[in-house]
């Protein structure tokens, strides 16, 4: 999944429990749940990172953060939210310390990490929404609307 379903899905779990040890673990283990839901992409590979795929990677991100910052402000819940947002995408920080320190760096764990991620060919259309649709559904919740 892209990293914004997966801050939103967090900053979900984080507007609907009131307890930080309850929140981590349970945003952590939603990315991986994520990873294997039907969706379009799947992982970059590090050792093949290329521009256009650091913008998109970049503008994804931003788009997260902004939406996070939009939502948390004067909630009473942003320290939740912002806590269940980043444990959320915790799961895929090694991909950041390959880039920084090499690809074979957290091998293991990059190999676990993938087992979780669904991995057949998706059309475009049926790929992002998955993704938009979780997007959506975690809007809502945030929201108080569902």
């Amino acid at each position: 999944m892209l990293t914004t379903p997966h801050l939103l899905v967090g900053a979900a779990i984080g507007s609907q429990f009131h307890n930080p040890m309850m929140v981590a673990p349970i945003s952590a283990a939603s990315h991986f749940v994520l990873d294997g839901i039907p969706h379009l992409g799947g992982f970059i590979e590090v050792e093949d990172l290329e521009k256009k795929e650091v913008l998109f990677v970049l503008g994804d991100v931003v788009l997260g953060l902004g939406l996070l910052l939009f939502l948390t402000n004067n909630n009473p819940a942003a320290e939740l939210i912002w806590l269940g947002a980043f444990c959320a995408v915790l799961p895929d920080f090694h991909h950041t310390f390959q880039v920084l320190f090499g690809p074979d760096k957290l091998k293991k764990y990059d190999n676990l990490h993938k087992k979780f991620h669904y991995k057949k060919p998706m059309s475009i259309l049926s790929g992002m929404a998955t993704q938009v649709a979780t997007v959506i559904l975690s809007l809502l919740v945030i929201l108080g609307i569902f």
